[in-house]
């Protein structure tokens, strides 16, 4: 029977062709039964030869169990695994067991439970060692079935390594390497689990920034500064060590606080309290004992009803708002003064694009002899911001707003390269008869180490001599310890530079012979001025700008006045020795080709 199979010992045949491609039978002796059956049991014996090397050598933790999940054998890897002595401590155990805690069990359990026959299975869990309280393993799961006898295999891969490893990673993207407290990411997570929860009571944030880090790390060096910042982190936490107290490091000198319950404003305020006290007590550092302070924004809400951008800007603006304030203040965020501060911060982030994109333009104000106010004198240069849904903004508004977002100084040296051209323009059409432009440099910029060469730079770009600038700083900027605005005006007024010193009464007059300014005058300003524009000032306003004018007559300075409201005004500051004046009784924010027409030119007042 070709290409058959016969009975055993029948001869059967095996196909093959001959050479025109016809096949041919061939003959072929069938094996005996015996032989078969010796062939059998050697690959038998054979396999499972290979079974138990695999069983006694696998890595893999083996375990074998019944249908009732009961373990009748484990494999040495599994005893290295669980740390067990030998077979004796797990042989008889059921399978749920083996997993660590009831949570764990009842994972294996399901496992089993969903097992089926033939199929297979993987999970991750934690399983009890004698080594350590528990080890994290990858559990793969499947059942034979044999004689209608059903086995489970269970096989444990070791992951504790890799999960403590994975926990270490998870642990470092959610924590501050310095200080150890949870970062900025793990605060916002926290903070929105808190407000998920719906749990009502109440919520509070706390924003915490310290002051004058800077001078401790530019002044001791960073592993100083590491150290107060770890000192810092310390203190937090025993402060607000009560249950639900969430202590983050949000960035550089910036820490945050996040408190759930019942919680009252009051108590609040007192553990901020609490906080700004303990941070001032020194940590001494090679004998230095270095103290610092905090400025705190705190806000309250309830739960649920707070949104988490809501409570974040709040936070922040209650901060701001603290550190204006000065040093060691807190304060709890006001709804009411909160929007109001919401929108000069809207203002204070929108003033580069305004400077941009040209909102913010240059304005010019004339100063005049008085009382008649025929002669101009110069023609102070100042920023008016154009904004498109407030309308004008006057320097004095912005100015501080743009202390927050350090665009002082770039506003600054637009002011002065905008008013030297124009300068320059009516220089080279009028000569001579070209006013003193004036301008009065922003606190920021005054203070700025490189104010000599941003103003060398920008005459020299117009083609101006020193002699053709007038500068005015207010007597403050004097004695900011931020800056040497001394020796600044000291090599301006060498190069030529005029300058004029801004003072509020006889105490800022006498800054100038104490530092040897080297002023051609000065201008009063404040309640100095403002109290003679009233019908019938007190004598003793009227004695204090008399008092001034001697004592810059001494100095050899003249006096002039801003904020001169009218006729009358102008005539009580003339009286008293007030020789220039400007304010509002003339116009103001003159565009350049307005200001034209006090060029060389004197107008009676109407």
């Amino acid at each position: 029977m070709a290409g058959g199979q016969g009975p055993p010992g029948v001869v059967r045949f095996k196909a093959r062709k001959d050479p025109k491609g016809c096949p041919v039978p061939e003959p072929e002796v069938a094996p005996e039964p015996a032989e078969s059956a010796r062939r059998s049991a050697a690959a038998l014996e054979e396999a499972e030869e290979r079974f138990a090397l695999f069983y006694e050598h696998c890595p893999l933790g083996v375990v074998l169990a019944d249908a009732d999940r009961v373990i009748g054998a484990v494999n040495p890897a599994f005893l290295r695994l669980t740390g067990a002595s030998s077979e004796d401590d797990v042989i008889g155990v059921r399978v749920d067991e083996l997993g660590d805690g009831y949570r764990n069990r009842s994972v294996l359990g399901r496992t089993l439970d969903g097992l089926e026959p033939g199929g297979k299975v993987v999970e991750q869990l934690a399983i009890g060692a004698a080594d350590e309280d528990v080890r994290f393993v990858r559990l793969t799961a499947t059942t034979l079935s044999r004689d209608s006898r059903r086995h489970t295999i269970l096989m444990f891969e070791d992951v504790h390594e890799l999960r403590r490893l994975q926990e270490t990673f998870q642990h470092q993207a959610l924590h501050d390497p310095l200080t150890g407290l949870p970062n900025g990411v793990h605060f916002r997570t926290r903070l929105e689990t808190l407000l998920a929860a719906r749990e009502r009571g109440r919520i509070a944030v706390l924003f915490l920034d310290v002051d004058g880090f800077k001078v401790v790390n530019d002044g001791l060096g960073t592993e100083v500064a590491d150290l107060v910042l770890r000192g810092v982190a310390g203190t937090l936490r025993t402060v607000f060590a009560e249950d639900g107290a969430f202590v983050a490091r949000l960035f550089g000198d910036g820490f945050a606080v996040a408190l759930h319950g019942d919680l009252e404003p009051a108590a609040v305020v007192n553990l901020a309290e609490l906080a700004i006290g303990e941070l001032a007590k020194p940590v001494y550092v090679d004998d230095i004992g270095v103290g610092v302070s905090a400025s705190v924004g705190i806000v309250v809400s309830d739960v649920p009803g707070a949104e988490y951008q809501e409570l974040i800007r709040s936070a922040e603006v209650a901060l701001h708002r603290a550190k204006e304030l000065g040093k060691a203040q807190w304060v709890l965020f006001d709804p009411q003064a909160g929007r109001t501060d919401r929108h000069r911060y809207r203002l204070a982030s929108a003033i580069a694009g305004a400077l941009e994109l040209g909102e913010i333009s240059v304005s010019y104000q004339p100063h005049v002899v008085l009382p008649d106010a025929r002669i101009v004198t110069s023609l102070s240069a100042v920023l008016l911001w154009n904004h498109p849904a407030h309308g004008p903004i006057r320097a004095e508004k912005f100015f501080p707003l743009a202390e927050m977002t350090g665009m002082t100084v770039p506003l600054g040296k637009y002011l002065l390269a905008e008013a030297l051209r124009t300068k320059a323009e009516w220089q080279a059409r009028f000569g001579d008869g070209a006013p003193m432009v004036c301008l009065t440099l922003p606190r920021r910029m005054a203070i700025d180490a490189d104010l000599v060469g941003i103003v060398r730079a920008e005459l020299a770009h117009v083609g101006l001599e020193p002699r053709h600038l007038m500068l005015c700083a207010e007597a403050d900027a004097l004695l900011d310890e931020r800056g040497d605005l001394v020796e600044s005006l000291g090599h301006l007024c060498r190069l030529g530079v005029l300058f004029i010193l801004v003072i509020t009464g006889l105490p800022d007059l006498e800054l100038i012979p104490d530092y040897r300014v080297s002023a051609r005058g000065v201008l009063l300003t404040g309640q100095l001025v403002d109290v003679l524009g009233d019908d019938d000032p007190p004598e003793p306003a009227r004695r204090n700008v008399r008092r001034v004018v001697e004592r810059a007559g001494e100095l050899g300075l003249k006096v002039g006045a801003l904020g001169v409201r009218s006729k009358s005004h102008a005539d009580a500051l003339c009286d008293l020795g007030v020789m220039v004046g400007g304010g509002t009784y003339l116009p103001e924010h003159l565009s350049r080709e307005e200001a034209e027409i006090w060029v060389g030119r004197t107008f009676p007042l109407d």
